[in-house]
């Protein structure tokens, strides 16, 4: 089975040749690499042109994440989609273990696939580890009142079946930002699909200050908020209903444990010092949440 890496491409010089290195680096050989230029102005069209006689180059006027993706797709000659931010990169068995996760559940076109991963700065620095909980034991209908209330999963650590992206659509380019939200949405609420944890660690996720920024998280929100009414808009009435309720029912109870654990914090700190009191509250995330 022949994997498409497609990297969306903009101004990202200072991490691009990493970047293509580990997609290079693959344990699974069965790959195709496509980065799409999406109208650099910087160094990157020079950068991608060192590997020019190893990865497959389009440019193409700037129209932002969404867009480069879905040029990407349509030039893609294999049977899985993988994403790769052009700043981020990838375990050198990241492809392998994601192709072996899919060999393992039946009607796996209908799944999308996605890892825990690491967290960088812009010096490749590690900040943290990303380990997402596990929900691959959930009703479908819980699954997605939690991915309503918010984003699960990272996508440049996705894959997702070809033929699935061209039976229930590509990328929205209309939204700006969260174009990976819009797609996990509309993908599980209109038409079945499941995400699928492999957890294993199969990437770095690299975090840069402008995406910290007050404005960027306040336009991240405001975009969430419109792919959710968006996508529930396009459920039937009842349908809408019960997903509608069962979101308030996880949001209210998310609002009473952050006051328990306001309550317990604050109840600790005055008992314990700082250390024990901290080690009690990860204790207390990982036996309520399963995961720190």
């Amino acid at each position: 089975m022949k994997v498409s890496i497609v990297i969306p491409v903009y101004n990202a010089e200072k991490y691009l040749k990493e970047c293509i290195e580990s997609a290079l680096n693959q344990t699974y050989k069965n790959i195709e690499i496509i980065a799409v230029n999406d109208g650099s102005t910087d160094n990157s069209l020079q950068i991608l042109n060192e590997f020019s006689n190893r990865i497959k180059i389009i440019s193409k006027s700037n129209g932002g994440t969404a867009s480069a993706l879905n040029t990407g797709i349509r030039h893609m000659k294999g049977e899985w989609f993988k994403w790769l931010s052009a700043d981020d990169s990838l375990y050198s068995n990241s492809v392998e273990e994601l192709i072996l996760e899919t060999k393992k559940l039946d009607n796996n076109k209908n799944y999308i696939f996605y890892s825990n991963y690491k967290i960088m700065n812009s010096e490749s620095k590690v900040i943290k580890e990303f380990i997402e909980p596990d929900y691959n034991d959930l009703t479908s209908f819980d699954f997605n009142t939690f991915l309503l209330d918010h984003h699960i999963g990272n996508g440049t650590t996705s894959l997702i079946h070809k033929s699935t992206l061209d039976k229930y659509g590509f990328f929205d380019e209309t939204i700006g930002y969260a174009e990976d939200y819009e797609l996990w949405l509309r993908f599980c609420l209109l038409h079945h699909c499941r995400l699928h944890l492999i957890s294993k660690i199969l990437a770095n996720y690299r975090v840069h200050k402008t995406q910290l920024s007050k404005d960027i998280h306040d336009e991240r929100i405001k975009s969430a908020e419109k792919i959710r009414k968006k996508i529930l808009d396009k459920l039937d009435s009842s349908q809408r209903n019960k997903y509608e309720i069962a979101l308030k029912k996880l949001q209210n109870k998310k609002s009473a444990s952050v006051r328990i654990k306001h309550i317990l914090k604050t109840t600790l700190l005055r008992a314990l010092p700082d250390t024990s009191a901290k080690k009690i509250l990860i204790k207390y995330r990982e036996l309520k949440y399963g995961h720190k």
